[in-house]
């Protein structure tokens, strides 16, 4: 899956031959996603931030036509550009999208004597305010 945080764009293209695809978006209004705490598992267990991938900068000039869908207030908008949305050179900073392969997550969990906390599942969560408290 990928983290996109507000105010980037992103691009989606069906692999030929493709009519549909499927997807989970889950948007948040507040904070941003963070690891949550391991606790006595420490390094051992769930996700780390080493399998979290940013992409490698790159520029696109591209002059044709482009449509660009924006989501300001809860409303969705349509544009078009005569040009590349993508025509920047580089990330600057930490506000950039990453992603990340499930395959790399390391539940510590057995079912073999005891219902698991569900906590152990936890890939990303995020904090609401200054206490660190989290939505339930």
């Amino acid at each position: 899956f990928f983290v996109l945080p507000q105010g980037l764009k992103m691009t989606v293209t069906l692999k030929a031959g493709t009519s549909f695809a499927r997807g989970w978006v889950s948007e948040i209004f507040q904070g941003h996603f963070s690891l949550p705490n391991r606790g006595p598992l420490g390094s051992n267990g769930f996700a780390d931030a080493r399998d979290f991938l940013a992409p490698v900068a790159a520029f696109e000039a591209r002059d044709t036509k482009h449509r660009v869908l924006s989501k300001y207030g809860g409303g969705l908008f349509e544009s078009t550009m005569d040009h590349s949305p993508y025509d920047v050179v580089a990330w600057h900073g930490n506000y950039y999208p990453v992603k990340f392969s499930i395959d790399n997550f390391n539940p510590a969990t057995s079912a073999l004597r005891d219902h698991p906390d569900p906590s152990t599942h936890t890939v990303l969560n995020v904090p609401l305010d200054a206490a660190n408290s989290l939505l339930d």
